[in-house]
């Protein structure tokens, strides 16, 4: 009882393959069509506390295309701080840095770049269901990005 058993342990690297895979093919190779491979039939995803986001398999691939990829700052760099990983979960505790360089529509809407630089905590929530993203979920320090950035977010 409560031993991980060989055959677990491999599916939990798998998730976690697939999630890095994920995020390769969205960060580094902007490729949607790869990033969107590996999603549940009904997933979603969801930026708090601005809840940004999209559900549904046609308004994430929207969301990607068309909101988050043309608008992400030219220095972002994500790293990460601790991994947790159990057969139907992952959770990735990051400090996200960038320079406000554009406007970013799918985490800020509305406020215009700043120049300033942010390096902020997320904690990412990642579902699966029967080894396909089911959901995303990013909880994003907002108290500390808007006081670097020397903005008022509405939330």
């Amino acid at each position: 009882r409560g031993r991980v058993t060989t055959e677990i342990a491999q599916f939990m690297r798998k998730l976690e393959g697939r999630w890095d895979d994920h995020l390769e093919a969205l960060f580094v190779r902007r490729d949607v069509d790869a990033a969107m491979a590996d999603m549940a039939a009904a997933t979603s995803l969801r930026h708090i506390p601005t809840m940004t986001g999209a559900d549904g398999r046609p308004e994430l691939e929207h969301f990607y295309r068309d909101v988050m990829l043309p608008h992400l700052p030219g220095d972002l760099r994500f790293t990460r701080r601790s991994r947790t990983v159990d057969r139907f979960h992952l959770v990735d505790e990051l400090t996200v840095s960038f320079g406000h360089d554009c406007e970013l529509s799918w985490l800020l809407p509305g406020i215009e770049p700043t120049g300033r630089h942010a390096s902020v905590a997320a904690i990412v929530v990642v579902d699966f269901d029967r080894g396909a993203i089911a959901s995303q979920r990013t909880l994003w320090d907002c108290a500390s990005l808007g006081t670097q950035l020397g903005v008022t977010i509405d939330l």
